[in-house]
């Protein structure tokens, strides 16, 4: 801490740009002795976010391994995510305790550590570093001026020390049993998957869930029935030695969920949906688990369509329109929901979830009297493809289905909700006579495209805005995607993340999307790895942006979105080809989308 005093009594009053004497300038230069200093037990260091605004730093606290001796972990995931839930009120706390409505905001010490939601996934914000065998906190610190202009150097030099002394308190108070807790569900979790892959389940729900929310908040509904599962779909997965837990698994292939209104439909389907995470302890959905792969799928009335083979589910659209080639800049509701599952199926997507109250009715179903009364409709149904979905392309539904009975005749198991409580009526329903419809021409499900960058006079394409709008759009330039209906994606750090993203993708001019996609997936796993330990989470913490862990999947659901980019056709693969090349897994989504070539003019 001396040292790191030493430095700050000689900047003060200086100029802000000076302030780059407390880290290394040169990241090229990988000799370079890294500025390292350090108070009582932890080490910390600092990077800069730029020149424009050198008093906005990256402060990055080492949380040294003899806090965790007690504890034993292999994944290092969920201690993460318990650090950041136990110190980020303390740190609130303390930020708002350096407001002072007298003063310019410029020449106040400001600070925040990311804001832990109700996952236990990869963050940014504090990560393992496996060579230095530490905890990395990372911290935005906005060092206090003063008349906006020169370093403050005394109020730095406190500002940063009540935050480590906050830091080593919070440590010290650490609740070891809590986080015991913590890393078993986040273990069970695991279990559960490996169990979930072996055995040909898309979906579990265990007994004692709490799946309805807390008004708009993501916390469990106090007043929430335990969920029950039916004796049909009761599943026991193993868990420890001698220990097991009880709940409904759900298998591949197609399930609908019905009911009458305010039954629990909807909500199930959404505990569903973000089951592709892991929640946390107390979260009521915790042992809620989904195949990664899960996408739920809407209708979205006026998203770009570019270039897209839509001849799965339409014969023509017009004279003039090529179908297996197609683009609009404002589709319908049933374009673009036909439109979402063959992207979902390039994608990799390996179960979609559908609700009837936000999908087109044209789309979704047509009867027998309105086959007759309009036998040339161009539209094909889901209905006359949901089979072939699962047997082609291994890509497995459920659908929550109130209002229409079509899709019985379909399902392999069906759930009726009633009051929140699931019975399996699945004979029940096989004794109804309920037409079925398949289409008897196979579709092409998976055409390859070349995703293409504009055409530009510079060596290279830099952006000079990236910014997402109400956690709805991402705009880079004069590119924009609306991922309105991307529901997967609810915090503003997963947004961050697929900007970051985005800005990669749309900037890279070098390799075609199979080597892009790569590169990326390798750059991710640096990051929440650790990485080299000089540049532990500085890929995804600059730009004084905190991330969270997305899918493959849904960056390349955005980048379907995005309007500017132009796509062309490639001679198409064999749908065999194809499906060999799909696997299960979120990482296997993005290398499947190798079916969109990047090529830069």
């Amino acid at each position: 801490m001396n040292r790191f005093k030493s430095i700050l009594v000689s900047l003060h009053g200086k100029s802000k740009t000076e302030l780059h004497w407390l880290y290394n300038t040169n990241a090229n230069n990988p000799d370079e002795e890294e500025k390292i200093f350090s108070y009582r037990s932890m080490n910390f260091r600092f990077r800069g976010t730029g020149f424009r605004n050198s008093e906005k730093l990256l402060l990055y606290v080492e949380i040294p391994d003899r806090y965790f001796e007690e504890i034993r972990f292999d994944d290092p995931v969920p201690v993460e995510n318990y650090l950041l839930h136990c110190i980020f009120p303390a740190i609130q706390e303390l930020r708002e305790e350096y407001q002072n409505d007298k003063k310019n905001a410029r020449e106040k010490a400001s600070f925040s550590i990311q804001r832990p939601d109700g996952c236990m996934e990869n963050k940014s914000g504090c990560r393992y570093d496996r060579e230095r065998r530490c905890f990395v906190m990372g911290i935005h610190f906005h060092t206090p001026l003063i008349n906006a202009m020169s370093v403050n150097g005394k109020a730095t030099v406190r500002a940063v020390r009540d935050l480590l002394e906050c830091l080593e308190l919070q440590l010290e108070q650490m609740d070891t049993e809590e986080l015991r807790l913590w890393i078993a569900t986040y273990e069970n979790q695991k279990r559960i998957r490996r169990f979930m892959e072996e055995n040909g389940l898309s979906a579990f729900i265990a007994d004692g869930s709490i799946l309805p929310r807390e008004g708009e908040s993501r916390s469990p509904l106090g007043s929430g029935i335990p969920f029950v599962s039916p004796p049909e779909l009761r599943t026991e997965i193993p868990l420890a030695p001698g220990e097991a837990i009880i709940g409904m698994g759900i298998r591949k292939g197609i399930t609908v969920i019905t009911g009458g209104g305010y039954s629990g439909k909807s909500t199930l389907l959404d505990a569903i949906e973000q089951g592709i995470y892991q929640h946390i302890p107390g979260d009521g959905r915790e042992y809620v688990l989904t195949d990664r792969g899960a996408l739920k799928v809407d209708a979205e009335d006026g998203r770009m369509v570019e270039s897209v083979d839509l001849t799965p589910f339409f014969h023509r659209l017009g004279e003039e329109t090529t179908m297996e080639c197609f683009c609009t800049g404002h589709a319908s509701g049933s374009v673009s929901q036909a439109a979402n599952i063959v992207e979902a199926v390039c994608g990799g997507a390996k179960l979609l979830l559908i609700d009837e109250d936000k999908s087109a009715t044209n789309f979704l179903i047509r009867d027998q009297n309105m086959r007759r009364i309009v036998p040339n409709e161009p539209i094909i149904p889901l209905t006359d493809r949901v089979e072939e979905l699962y047997e082609a392309c291994g890509v497995s539904s459920i659908l929550v289905i109130g209002g229409t009975s079509a899709y019985l005749a379909y399902a392999d198991t069906v759930i009726l909700m009633d009051q929140y409580v699931p019975r399996i009526i699945t004979d029940r329903v096989q004794e109804l006579s309920i037409g079925k419809v398949r289409e008897a021409r196979p579709a092409a499900w998976m055409r390859s495209r070349r995703l293409k960058a504009p055409q530009t006079s510079q060596p290279f394409l830099l952006f000079r805005s990236v910014v997402t709008e109400n956690e709805k759009k991402i705009v880079l330039d004069d590119f924009s995607a609306d991922i309105t209906h991307l529901t997967a994606l609810s915090t503003a750090d997963q947004f961050n993340t697929l900007s970051w993203i985005m800005e990669a993708v749309l900037t890279d001019q070098e390799v075609s999307s199979e080597e892009l996609m790569e590169k990326l997936i390798g750059k991710f796993e640096h990051a929440w790895s650790g990485g080299d330990s000089k540049r532990s989470g500085s890929v995804l913490a600059a730009g004084q942006r905190f991330c969270s862990a997305i899918r493959p999947l849904d960056a390349f659901c955005c980048i379907n979105r995005m309007r500017g980019v132009h796509f062309d056709r490639k001679q198409p693969h064999s749908l065999a080809e194809n499906v060999e090349g799909a696997t299960e897994n979120a990482e296997s989504a993005t290398e499947n989308a190798e079916n969109a070539e990047c090529t830069f003019a």
